[in-house]
């Protein structure tokens, strides 16, 4: 089945790479949306919290996202070769400034990275990750590229801009 119809039949499984203020947020709003959504993050207490339905973001209804566990829409884990289930990945990581006020893109990179090994066709990867603009174009396409892929035929590749101000 084609993306697009997967999108439209809610069929299509989507991924949200880091479950911090602009993840988890995404991720509940995908899942109370109708999509089974898998949640990634490094950090294992997070993963467990969210598989218990346990909430750790003000941002997050408490009862929303323990019944969207229990129902089987959201879940976590640090296992990213899961990323080869979804059809849709999100990365919502964080690029904390550096020194000189510049965006420190290495979590963006090592998830990207971690997204190219286990591309397969049709995935569609969305950077969702505070930056500057040229950033989608510019860091991630060459790395998604520098495994033989090409956008527009092999996946689809897009960048979300802010609608979230964290905590706020």
């Amino acid at each position: 089945m084609a993306l697009l119809d997967k999108i439209k039949d809610k069929t299509a499984k989507i991924g949200v790479i880091g479950l911090g203020y602009v993840g988890l947020p995404l991720a509940v709003e995908k899942a109370k949306a109708g999509y089974h959504v898998l949640g990634f993050d490094v950090q294992q207490e997070k993963v467990e919290k969210v598989n218990k339905g346990v909430n750790y973001i003000g941002d997050v209804v408490n009862s929303e996202l323990e019944k969207l566990v229990e129902d089987g829409y959201l879940s976590a884990t640090a296992d990213y070769d899961k990323i080869k289930e979804c059809d849709c990945v999100m990365i919502c990581v964080p690029t904390p400034l550096n020194k000189y006020k510049q965006p420190d893109l290495s979590f963006v990179v090592d998830s990207t990275k971690e997204v190219a090994k286990r591309l397969h066709p049709e995935m569609l990867i969305v950077l969702e990750s505070t930056t500057y603009p040229g950033t989608t174009e510019e860091v991630i396409l060459p790395l998604l590229q520098e495994y033989g892929f090409k956008v527009g035929k092999d996946f689809y590749l897009a960048f979300s801009p802010e609608r979230v101000d964290p905590g706020n």
